[in-house]
This record gives C-alpha cells, sequence and structure tokens, in this order.
C-alpha cells in the first residue's frame, strides 16, 4: 500500500559513513528510494508513511540513531505536481 504522506529527509553525513548510513537506511521499509547526492546534502531519503506520528517514529526513532549522520532537515510534500 502506498502512503498518504511523503516526506524526503535531507541528510548530512560524516566523511567515510555514507556507505553504512545507506546500508541502514535500506532497513526501512517506508523509505522507498534512498539517493546519494552532491552538494549541501549526501543522502535524501524519500518516505511515505500512513501519518505524521509514522513519520516522527521513523525520523526521530529510527533515522536519528544511525551513527555518521550529522544533522537531517525534514520536507513533508503538501502537494505532488507532475510534468506534462
Amino acid at each position: 500500500m502506498v502512503g498518504q504522506i511523503t516526506a524526503y529527509v535531507l541528510m548530512k553525513i560524516d566523511i567515510g559513513s555514507t556507505e553504512d548510513v545507506v546500508d541502514k537506511l535500506r532497513l526501512i521499509e517506508k523509505a522507498n528510494k534512498i539517493a546519494v547526492t552532491t552538494g549541501e546534502f549526501d543522502v535524501i531519503v524519500r518516505l511515505e508513511v500512513d501519518s505524521l506520528e509514522e513519520l516522527y517514529d521513523i525520523t526521530v526513532r529510527k533515522i536519528h540513531s544511525i551513527r555518521g549522520i550529522k544533522e537531517t532537515t525534514t520536507a513533508v510534500v503538501e502537494k505532488m505536481v507532475t510534468s506534462s
């Protein structure tokens, strides 16, 4: 089932920890896309959840407990627009 709420968690990772962090993120069931990126953020995860409470649980209890993550920013999608 596709969740009703989509959110992106943008992360800054300690140097040398990216692969370990990605391996742990892959274990999170609702993390349906994980991107290693350049620029301000090192990793971006797309989550699809059924409630804000579930989003809170995943970000605070699962993602924030992963060693190697320095900082996170969570962006909840208010509206998804597709290209024509």
